[in-house]
């Protein structure tokens, strides 16, 4: 008996399938360098906003003892004084910014946080600018 092995069937089968082994490898590839981008970018911004808070909490520790000291005013606070007599306080740092307003000490010295914003400026001149564009450079 003679037994013919058909490899033209078998071949192009094993070729698509290296094919799509391949590009799924370079998707994958693609893919972790992608979420790695993502996850460093990730970590700058919680460490901005982290330092912010830290920044923050200082300057409640200060004003914590100016108010027991009965000194504590927006000079001495080194913050402004909003209309309603309390102080508001502004950090920046890295492109974002944190608010912090305290109420009226009066002649108490006791102060309530009043306000504890983090926001960062939005570019409105040009909000797509991450955005791929499309095409080669220009």
């Amino acid at each position: 008996m003679d037994h013919k092995i058909r490899l033209g069937p078998i071949a192009i089968f094993l070729t698509i399938v290296a094919i799509v082994l391949s590009t799924l490898a370079m998707l994958t590839a693609a893919t972790a360098g992608a979420d790695k981008a993502m996850a460093e970018r990730f970590a700058s911004v919680t460490q901005i906003r982290y330092e912010l808070e830290s920044e923050g909490e200082q300057y409640l520790q200060k004003a914590d003892g100016l108010a027991a000291e009965g000194k504590l005013t927006a000079k001495t606070a080194g913050a402004e004084e909003m209309l309603s007599g309390g102080l508001k306080k502004t950090i920046t740092r890295g492109g974002y910014t944190l608010t912090i307003e305290l109420s009226d000490p009066g002649k108490s010295g006791r102060y309530e946080v009043t306000g504890w914003k983090i926001t960062r400026e939005w570019n409105a001149e040009n909000p797509f600018s991450n955005i791929w564009q499309g095409g080669g450079s220009k």
